[in-house]
């Protein structure tokens, strides 16, 4: 009804209604899976579930998962709704696999209930802090979770974040690390990054190199706490713009070289987090990679949108991280794009917009540049007081989704990246569907 109806993809309220039935029927349907897989973490949830769930479809498996990026309790409750024969249970497949990408929040409520075969932890930045709060607050829901998960579950952390390495470490049973190798050449933390002292004793870090904001190959100078060698790690990684990464990666075997249609560095990440995901199933890395590497983005996540008037790239942003990195993406265009940036305050962005400030949108040098959303004055004084000044004309200030595009499109030549926090991004994909741009976000879940 929702989608009949226009209202949305139903991947929330048919999730509300099924639990409203049935309060138990998450846990119940999860944990009867063959195997059941989580990923969390601030940023990356969606991609590194894509990758995971195509790797072990390359392998042969069935896999149930929630594709649309709906990962609260709800979200993977009508994700499963999907699933459910006539009486309401799940059909019996019983050799499916479960890949779920889980809220920082909800994997902190949700896991004590749950009997995963694996549970991948991604990153911890900060991020809707009128939400989560600090990122001490989740690291400490998290440790609390992990510690009581059974012997028989694996955990696959993130050797270079040290309060993901803090959270994993308390887990009694197998853990496994990716991470980085020679990658990253600055020893200082950018000035925003989130983590600065060891989140063991306090004592401040010390990076040999930084990848970006709090990632890197650190060392706390007291031993309180030792960074892991990674199992998975990334060796090199060469950024192609927002067309894709190349990428070196070592794991049980000699170096693996890959071109993945995922740009940025915090791709390289993700990759490297699904390899080492697939490795804990079985799963050679060969095999992995080869799928990785068959795998696009997944929507508003690097998403080409063809339109009359020239190819949208639509990028996700959502914290200074992620929005700092997509800004390294678009400098490693050989020929600025043209760019549109759509800040909403909607509950799902966070809606306090201060973190605006922690973005070096110093570095910004667009063709052209156009400035939409809710929010499209806050950040056009951001944008005033870092003296961004685009290649061609002036910024351009028109609050709302549609007339931005529409203005950002009659001024663009060729390519337009849209850069958007997560209700802009879903918003601007509706006008895309309403015009016929592209199809639904749920429409393949």
């Amino acid at each position: 009804m929702s989608r009949l109806t226009r209202r949305g993809g139903g991947t929330a309220i048919s999730g509300l209604v099924a639990q409203a039935l049935w309060p138990h029927y998450v846990p119940d349907a999860l944990n009867s899976l063959s195997r059941l897989v989580l990923v969390s973490g601030t940023n990356g949830k969606t991609t590194t579930t894509a990758l995971i769930a195509a790797s072990l479809r390359a392998a042969g498996h069935e896999v149930w998962t929630n594709s649309t990026g709906s990962n609260l309790e709800r979200g993977l409750a009508a994700a499963l709704a999907q699933r459910a024969a006539w009486h309401g249970g799940q059909r019996r497949e019983r050799s499916a696999v479960g890949v779920f990408e889980v809220d920082e929040w909800a994997l902190a409520s949700l896991l004590p209930r749950l009997s995963p075969t694996l549970v991948v932890l991604l990153n911890l930045f900060r991020d809707q802090l009128d939400r989560y709060g600090e990122i001490d607050t989740t690291a400490g829901a998290w440790r609390e979770v992990i510690a009581g998960l059974p012997d028989s579950a694996t955990v696959l952390a993130n050797a270079d974040d040290p309060l993901v390495t803090s959270v994993a470490e308390v887990h009694p049973g197998r853990v496994d690390w990716f991470g980085s190798d020679r990658l990253g050449a600055a020893a200082e933390l950018d000035p925003w990054a989130d983590v600065r002292g060891c989140p063991t004793c306090g004592a401040p870090l010390v990076y040999d190199a930084v990848a970006f904001a709090h990632l890197g190959r650190w060392r706390c100078p007291t031993g309180d706490l030792v960074r892991p060698a990674p199992d998975v790690a990334i060796v090199a990684a060469q950024p192609r713009g927002v067309d894709g990464l190349d990428l070196t990666l070592t794991a049980d075997d000699p170096e693996s070289e890959v071109e993945v249609p995922l740009p940025g560095l915090y791709s390289a990440y993700n990759v490297a987090a699904a390899v080492a995901a697939a490795r804990a199933l079985g799963i050679g890395p060969a095999e992995a990679l080869d799928a990785v590497a068959q795998t696009g983005p997944a929507f508003g996540r690097a998403e080409v949108i063809p339109t009359p008037h020239g190819e949208i790239v639509l990028l996700l942003t959502k914290n200074p991280t992620s929005a700092n990195q997509v800004l390294d993406l678009l400098a490693a265009e050989l020929v600025p794009l043209d760019t549109l940036i759509l800040l909403n305050d909607g509950v799902a962005d966070g809606e306090d917009v201060s973190w605006i400030w922690d973005v070096e949108f110093e570095r910004m040098r667009p063709r052209r540049l156009t400035l939409g959303g809710r929010r499209a004055h806050d950040l056009a004084l951001r944008l005033k007081y870092a003296g961004v000044q685009p290649a061609h004309g002036s910024v351009a200030v028109e609050p709302g989704i549609a007339e931005p595009l529409d203005r950002a499109l009659s001024r663009a030549d060729g390519r337009l990246a849209v850069v958007a926090t997560y209700t802009a991004m879903l918003d601007v994909r509706a006008v895309c569907v309403s015009r016929g741009w592209t199809t639904p976000y749920w429409s393949d879940a």
